[in-house]
């Protein structure tokens, strides 16, 4: 392991430390994706996880995007990325020694260190996930204490009902310091890095948080794109759901951010903003394309003991809302065909109803903000006379139905 390396660093750390200097936070630049190494890719047909391999950029920070089976379609971002790593990792804290071992090279603070610095290896976990594996020495030379780190980011389950992706890691070592894990993820949703954010199940319908916010003892929480309307959700964990395997440690503080504030944050506790807009005008929080939201996790220090400090959080799949279509009387004359797509007693605007009769397609029509489609003339009035169907394909959000007169 770089000894040497780590612990010159750890005592610049120390010395900044007691000179009283203050960093200046350097404006976070998120990489490049055309340019960004590779990195492996693991999972499911739900939801695939990448993970950084490449020193300088983050070893063992991650992303993750939607695979073949999910609802809302393959290749979205549910992490920032476009399946590049480096802009969602975790920090060790370790409060006895005041150094904090980042995964990131996001590197702000005076008591800063890059896990890429000290000796790391990485391994498939089969095929649906990686862990990496971090070995170094904190305190001074001669006093040395061995900190083993480890995390795994591994998806579980098989469909869109059970698929969840683990982050969990695990300090040990010939130490007794008092740790403290944090998590900072940069939630995005398909091509919106600033999705909004609610307590509980996503609820299409409901209103949703914007700003920056500190939630208390929530079950889990639900992201969503908001640019032109909901296509993806997906929830993450907070004390629960119970449904997730392995169960999520809870967290000591559960956080919707401003991305690029919170990556130049001093860590440990963090005071959110309520005047900061994170989803919708980004005012306070100017990410490279908008708004730029994230969550962050705070987890309870504990000392490393003989069973080390074990955090562990998920990001699970939801089912979309079930839907029912109602089909007007076809008419002769224009437009000859309508159908109303309705979810929890609501209208389900801008999703596409296709019209059939006979055995083929009549004509297609886009729902309006009541849920109403329509579309046809005489033609299509004639041909579904004796009959006709309205089908929704379904979605990252709503369900598909069929509804017949």
């Amino acid at each position: 392991m770089n000894r040497t390396r780590l612990l010159a660093a750890a005592g610049t750390a120390t010395a900044l430390l007691l000179a009283g200097a203050t960093p200046a936070p350097a404006a976070p630049e998120k990489p490049d994706r055309a340019t960004a190494a590779a990195a492996p890719s693991a999972g499911n047909d739900v939801f695939r996880v990448s993970v950084q391999r490449t020193e300088g950029l983050g070893v063992g920070s991650f992303t993750v995007r939607t695979g073949p089976a999910h609802p809302a379609g393959a290749g979205r971002d549910v992490l920032f990325g476009g399946g590049v790593p480096g802009t969602s990792f975790m920090t060790v804290r370790d409060l006895t020694s005041g150094v904090d071992y980042v995964q990131s090279q996001y590197l702000t603070m005076p008591t800063e260190i890059a896990l890429d610095s000290v000796y790391w290896t990485q391994s498939a976990l089969g095929t649906t996930g990686f862990r990496t594996h971090w070995s170094t020495y904190t305190d001074a030379p001669g006093d040395g204490k061995l900190v083993l780190i480890d995390q795994d980011v591994v998806v579980h389950g098989s469909t869109v009902a059970d698929s969840s992706v683990e982050v969990t890691t695990t300090v040990t070592g010939s130490t007794e310091d008092t740790f403290q894990l944090q998590y900072l993820w940069d939630t995005a949703a398909g091509t919106d890095d600033g999705p909004v954010l609610q307590a509980g199940a996503y609820n299409p319908f409901a209103a949703s948080e914007t700003r920056e916010a500190t939630l208390s003892a929530v079950d889990s929480v639900a992201l969503a794109d908001n640019e032109g309307g909901p296509t993806l959700t997906y929830g993450l964990t907070g004390t629960g759901p119970a449904r997730v395997t392995p169960p999520p440690t809870p967290p000591q503080a559960l956080q919707f951010v401003c991305w690029p504030r919170a990556v130049g944050a001093a860590p440990g506790p963090y005071q959110t903003d309520p005047a900061i807009d994170v989803a919708t005008t980004g005012a306070g929080c100017p990410g490279p394309s908008g708004p730029d939201s994230a969550v962050r996790y705070l987890f309870a220090p504990a000392k490393v003991g003989p069973s080390g400090v074990r955090a562990s959080a998920s990001l699970f799949s939801t089912t979309p809302d079930p839907t029912s279509i109602t089909v007007a009387p076809a008419r002769l004359g224009s437009p000859a065909l309508s159908a109303t797509l309705t979810s929890r007693g609501h209208g389900v605007p801008g999703a596409t109803l296709t019209f059939a009769a006979g055995g083929r397609t009549l004509c297609s029509a886009v729902t309006n903000p009541s849920g109403v489609a329509s579309c046809g003339g005489l033609t299509e009035g004639l041909a579904a006379l004796l009959g006709y169907s309205a089908s929704y394909a379904g979605g990252g959000i709503w369900a598909g139905s069929t509804g017949k007169r």
